[in-house]
């Protein structure tokens, strides 16, 4: 019946032979073959892929074959399939030039380049396959297997057994591509093995008698290791080692251990030994659920030389203070070694719903000092410049044209610099934001609601010095030693006025409520000036209540530090409120001149701003508005202060003009010039002693007069990848540069290089008596084959200057030499790296050399080296030399 439909359509009569033998030798033939029942059906021309879609679940134990032509053979019951042959199993399929299916035997026998294909995408070549008839068991002579992310293992012989594992004769595995100029040229790196066994259900490649070969040559040797296989996202086992070095805690050796316990959960547990410290464990809980996610981190260890590091406030072990005297020395007093050290963290994240969104993230440390010196990696140190640990609680919402963000803080400083005392505790901030298109009158009408609640144990004051020589002399105020090293007690100010300190927080509780309703629309004449009328009002509750004072047994200056302290700065009103209604108008009368090369827009701009003045300047904590560097970038702003704690007042009119060029090759220039008048009324930034900010927010700002200073931008990008710009500002009289910002990165070829530079004037009203200048640069090549170089510089372009009046000052030692070049060397780096599709190289060394408060310079270095072999591991090692001031160690 078979042989009757294939002959259906036919134009001449066929005749079988007397073996029954069917040939199909101008077309292409196609056969259902039912595994081990005998039955045959036919199948219509259509494309192997319409059958595989057609055939569905009924066809599950069918073996579909596509050929050029096929012989069967019905007395030996074989059948034999020629040319371009295609024969599909259960989601497998076998290619060749050649396959014949004995029944009688059940093999399958494949020849001339074969290849199979499994359900996973993983493809198998050889010259010849012995197969059973449902692929499960079999022979393969000089196979090759390859992956979907291209893995490859191969082999003399494979044997395929019960479906279940595969071994690998004399077999070979890497990731990396064949060279296509030279295929016979061995990868970067490869693994040979007297035997490689894949066990399916373990999802484990095994590998007996195994080395490891770069560029052909052996490097390393084990009599046994296994690995994931390529199917393998998460397998429980052996993660690669780490490797790290420090002079406080000696060599360490990591043995990160994964346990996979579930889909949607896992365990990572690293113990890391110390050669001078002993274990250390650490420990992640990974969990997803429905909605999000969240992990729990915990470290500790159980020093066994905790006398490598220093007492607090220096170093993470304590100290009793009680008897020592201002001035006095540490090393007289008893020290309390910490044995234990350590930290838990969590984080979290969940979607509640498409528009709101709850989360934490939460480090507790036993002190400030256990991640750096023990290198621990930490999600809650948002940033390596301003070492801070913060913890925080959230739900935020989001639509088209709402905002809200419920959000508590805790900070945690990690340098001897801080004093945790002196960390505010944010429970909680709120900030609400909502955008109308009102009916009637048009434009855009806001709504924002911020409120913030927190609370500090002690008065957070910075020593500001009064003249240069105090500058020079006491940077800041050291109060005693430990073994000839000045540590900093986290204080500063001998007398807690105006005059001697700046209050950067208060000690107490201080809360504030502020509402702001905003209106604006923008007008567009029949000539094309663009007249925006704006009106806006903020209205703040504030309540504050001042506590804490230093315990006497502390050493240092404690006179005046207390509530009478801050009364210096602070209201004895403690609950009052504010209003602060402003009127507006923006002119721009953009002109466009279009030419061959590109558009040209011209626009001056100008606003006048009426307020009335601001209320409580000086007499009210400060806790949100600490910055503020006038720039072209809030040089048209209504509040040019960076918070709600503090508001603008009086009249004030701004103009510039901006330029804008856009050019057909590409390239953009973007031109700021402008200015500020405060026309009447009290000048929010102007300084006044007793008066002024707590914190002389504006002093020296470029605002604090009738007239500000000039500030400028001239950005300029060439094309898509680099691009340059510069920011300045300018005196109103002289035209002196009073700070200038360039910033800028480039590519050429295979060139990319950066550059950041800053220059700063003094700025005395803050403490600054000398300019502060730098630089930092970067670059990096790429190479041929797949490297790069990298290196960075970062240069001290002001400290010659701390030196020059030091010694002036007759406050260095008789004989020490000071550097008088301008050109100083602060940091700098050099890295490496190789990259392809199977390996990852790279080491990068820096060393930074820095001034601790102004006392003798500290050096430290990094090495950094991590060799990574994709889908076989990675080693890392890094270590530290040196000191710095900052890690608690001795």
């Amino acid at each position: 019946e078979a042989r009757r439909r294939l002959m259906q359509g036919r134009s001449s009569p066929f005749k079988p032979s007397q073996k029954g033998r069917l040939l199909g030798a101008a077309c292409a033939a196609a056969l259902l073959i039912q595994i081990g029942s005998g039955a045959l059906s036919a199948a219509h021309a259509q494309t192997l892929n319409d059958r595989f879609a057609n055939a569905g679940s009924r066809n599950q134990g069918r073996l579909l074959v596509d050929a050029r032509e096929i012989v069967y053979d019905n007395d030996r019951e074989v059948v034999e399939a020629r040319g371009d042959v295609q024969l599909y199993y259960q989601g497998r399929t076998l290619e060749a030039d050649r396959v014949i299916y004995d029944r009688k035997a059940k093999r399958v026998y494949a020849e001339g380049n074969a290849k199979l294909t499994e359900v996973n995408g993983q493809i198998i070549y050889s010259p010849r396959f012995e197969l059973t008839d449902d692929f499960r068991d079999g022979f393969i002579d000089s196979l090759r297997v390859v992956s979907p992310d291209k893995q490859k293992i191969s082999a003399a012989r494979g044997e395929r057994i019960d479906g279940e594992t595969t071994v690998f004769e004399k077999g070979t595995y890497t990731a990396c591509e064949t060279c296509k100029d030279n295929p016979d040229k061995p990868p970067l790196w490869q693994v040979k093995a007297r035997r490689v066994i894949h066990k399916n259900s373990e999802q484990v490649l095994y590998f007996e008698d195994a080395r490891l070969e770069f560029f052909g040559l052996p490097v390393a040797y084990t009599p046994f290791m296994s690995a994931p296989d390529p199917t393998v996202r998460r397998k429980s086992g052996v993660l690669a080692p780490r490797y790290m070095r420090s002079s406080t805690v000696g060599y360490g050796f990591a043995l990160p251990i994964y346990f996979a316990l579930a889909p949607h959960y896992d365990v990572l547990w690293t113990p890391t030994y110390f050669s001078k410290q002993g274990l250390l464990n650490q420990a992640e809980w990974r969990h997803r659920l429905e909605t999000g996610v969240y992990n729990i981190r915990a470290a500790g260890i159980f020093q066994q030389d905790a006398g490598a590091f220093l007492p607090g406030p220096g170093g993470p072990n304590r100290a009793d203070l009680s008897k020592v005297a201002p001035g006095g020395d540490l090393a007289l007093t008893k020290i309390d070694k910490r044995q234990f050290r350590g930290s838990v963290e969590t984080t979290g994240k969940f979607l509640l719903n498409d528009k709101w969104t709850f989360g934490w993230d939460i480090a507790l440390q036993t002190d400030k000092y256990f991640f750096t010196n023990y290198r621990v990696k930490s999600e809650s140190i948002q940033t390596n410049y301003f070492k801070e640990s913060v913890s925080s609680i959230y739900l935020r919402g989001k639509s088209e044209r709402t905002y809200f963000d419920l959000t508590g803080n805790y900070f945690q400083g990690l340098t001897a610099l801080d004093w945790q005392k002196q960390s505010a505790v944010v429970h909680p901030s709120i900030d609400y934001n909502r955008r109308f298109t009102p009916q009637g009158i048009g434009g855009e009408l806001s709504f924002d609601l911020n409120a913030v609640s927190l609370s500090r144990e002690q008065a957070d004051f910075a020593y500001r010095p009064q003249t240069l020589a105090q500058s020079v002399a006491t940077p800041i105020l050291f109060n005693y030693t430990y073994k000839g090293a000045s540590l900093v007690s986290g204080f500063g100010c001998a007398v807690y006025d105006r005059g001697q300190c700046l209050l950067r927080g208060i000690g107490g509780n201080a809360n504030r409520v502020t509402a702001s309703l905003a209106w604006r629309r923008e007008i567009v004449d029949a000539i094309g000036q663009v007249w925006t009328p704006f009106i806006s009002a903020q209205a703040d509750l504030v309540n504050y209540s001042i506590s804490g004072t230093i315990p006497n047994a502390l050493p240092g200056p404690t006179a005046n530090y207390s509530n009478n302290a801050q009364q210096n700065y602070l209201s004895n009103e403690s609950t009052f409120g504010r209003v602060m209604p402003t009127v507006g108008l923006e002119y721009r009368f953009p002109l466009v001149a279009s030419f061959a090369n590109g558009s040209h827009v011209f626009e001056p701009i100008a606003q006048i701003h009426i307020s009335p003045n601001e209320q409580k300047i000086g007499r009210a904590p400060n806790e949100d508005a600490h910055s503020l560097v006038f720039s072209d970038s809030n040089l048209f702003s209504t509040n040019r202060f960076s918070g709600y704690d503090r508001t603008e007042g009086g009249v004030r009119s701004n103009v510039g003009i901006r330029y804008t060029g856009t050019f057909d090759n590409g390239a953009t220039i973007n031109a700021l010039f402008g200015q500020s008048f405060h026309l009447a009324g009290r000048n929010s930034f102007e300084s006044r002693l007793g008066s002024t900010d707590v914190l002389n927010v504006g002093a020296n700002s470029g605002l604090d007069k009738d007239r500000s200073d000039y500030v400028g931008r001239f950005a300029f990008a060439p094309n898509k990848i680099s691009n340059f710009s510069a920011r300045a500002r300018f005196d109103d009289q002289s035209f002196k540069l009073k700070r200038l910002d360039i910033s800028g990165v480039t590519q050429i070829g295979k060139v990319t290089a950066g550059l950041t530079y800053t220059r700063i004037d003094p700025q005395a009203d803050l403490g600054f008596y000398r300019r502060r200048e730098g630089a930092v640069a970067f670059a990096s090549i790429s190479l041929p084959e797949n490297w790069s170089v990298s290196g960075s510089l970062g240069v001290d372009l002001d400290r010659y200057l701390f030196d020059r009046d030091r010694r002036n000052a007759g406050l260095l030692p008789a004989g020490t030499k000071v550097n008088s070049s301008p050109l100083r060397l602060a940091s700098y780096g050099l890295g490496v790296a190789y990259i392809d599709e199977c390996t990852t190289f790279s080491f990068n060394y820096s060393r930074a050399t820095s001034d601790f408060a102004g006392t003798a310079k500290t050096t430290s270095s990094t090495y950094l080296f991590r060799l990574e072999l994709r889908h076989l591991g990675q080693l890392n090692y890094n270590a530290r030399t040196g000191a710095t001031a900052t890690d608690g160690a001795r």
